[in-house]
C-alpha cells in the first residue's frame, strides 16, 4: 500500500498513535488495532452501527477492502481527544474518511471511543482511470 502521511507526527505520542492506528486499520494489523484500545470501548460507524467487542471489530475489519493508496491530511490531538481525515483509494473507489478518538484520559494512550465517518467519491468511483 501507498502512504502518504505526515512526518511531524513523531514528537507527539497521540498524534502518532493515530497515525499508526489507522495504518493498522487499513493494512488489516488487528493485533496492533486491538492492542491500542481499551478492553471496554466503542467503535462508533456512524450511520450504521456501534461495535463494542475486539472480536466484532476483527469481523467487521476483515470486511474491510483493501487499500491501494491511504492518504493522511491531517492528524491532530488535544487533551484525551484526537481526529484525523484524509483519503483511500482502491481499485474500484476512493473513499474520503474522517476518525475522532477519545483516548481513557488526557495521559493515557489507550483509545476509549472511535467515531469512524466514510464518504465515496462517487467522481472517482465512476471512472477511476480518469483519476490518474
Amino acid at each position: 500500500m501507498k502512504l502518504n502521511v505526515p512526518t511531524d507526527c513523531d514528537n507527539a505520542p497521540k498524534r502518532r498513535l493515530i497515525k499508526d492506528f489507522i495504518i493498522a486499520l487499513y493494512k488489516n494489523e488487528f493485533e496492533t488495532i486491538a492492542n491500542g484500545i481499551e478492553d471496554e470501548f466503542e467503535f462508533r460507524i456512524i450511520g450504521h452501527k456501534t461495535i463494542s467487542n475486539k472480536e466484532e471489530l476483527r469481523k467487521y475489519l476483515n470486511k474491510n477492502v483493501e487499500a491501494l493508496e491511504l492518504t493522511l491530511d491531517e492528524v491532530l490531538s488535544h487533551g484525551k481527544f484526537g481526529a484525523c481525515n484524509g483519503t483511500y483509494k482502491t481499485k474500484k473507489e476512493e473513499m474520503f474518511f474522517a476518525y475522532f478518538f477519545e483516548f481513557k484520559s488526557a495521559g493515557k494512550n489507550t483509545i476509549k471511543i472511535i467515531s469512524e465517518y466514510k464518504i465515496a467519491n462517487h467522481i472517482y468511483s465512476k471512472n477511476p482511470q480518469s483519476q490518474e
